[in-house]
């Protein structure tokens, strides 16, 4: 599958690139009071207000560092009302590379309430975490971060 690789501290990131909507520089963003820390912000895209996910802070704890590398990778983040923009906050983009997984992966125990990165898996270049971006969100969180038919035991 063709990935691009971001850079969140030491660690590698794979997101399908056909997840993919667009990378774009990182810009200032609306920090809504309450939200955890691991939302970076939103920011408007296309005309819609889009949340973004600190893959920093996720992989390695701390907010992302602000570089002229950093960027924010938008993916389509499948929801009960159609696909919504989801923006993931990465210090750089390092490759868009067809993945090969060379092993089994390691699956740490996911936290209910926090993102699901993915597993930890073997490939060409060593190891990398293999995203799937409809895991990206908990279930708790998609509410209100997408609409109220994407609560749990919400209508849609």
């Amino acid at each position: 599958m063709l990935c691009l690789i971001v850079s969140a501290g030491q660690e590698r990131v794979a997101i399908q690139a056909a997840a993919v909507l667009e990378v774009v520089p990182a810009v200032n963003l609306h920090h809504p009071a309450g939200t955890p820390e691991w939302i970076a912000g939103v920011f408007r895209f296309r005309g819609v207000v889009t949340p973004v996910i600190d893959l920093h802070q996720l992989a390695v704890g701390g907010a992302c560092p602000v570089r002229l590398s950093t960027r924010i990778v938008v993916v389509e983040y499948p929801t009960i009302d159609g696909p919504r923009p989801l923006g993931l906050l990465a210090e750089r983009m390092t490759d868009l590379k067809e993945l090969t997984v060379t092993g089994p992966g390691y699956l740490p125990s996911p936290d209910a309430n926090s993102p699901d990165l993915g597993p930890l898996v073997a490939e060409a270049d060593g190891v990398v975490r293999l995203a799937t971006v409809g895991r990206l969100v908990p279930p708790a969180y998609r509410g209100a971060l997408f609409g109220a038919s994407d609560s749990p035991g919400g209508g849609g």
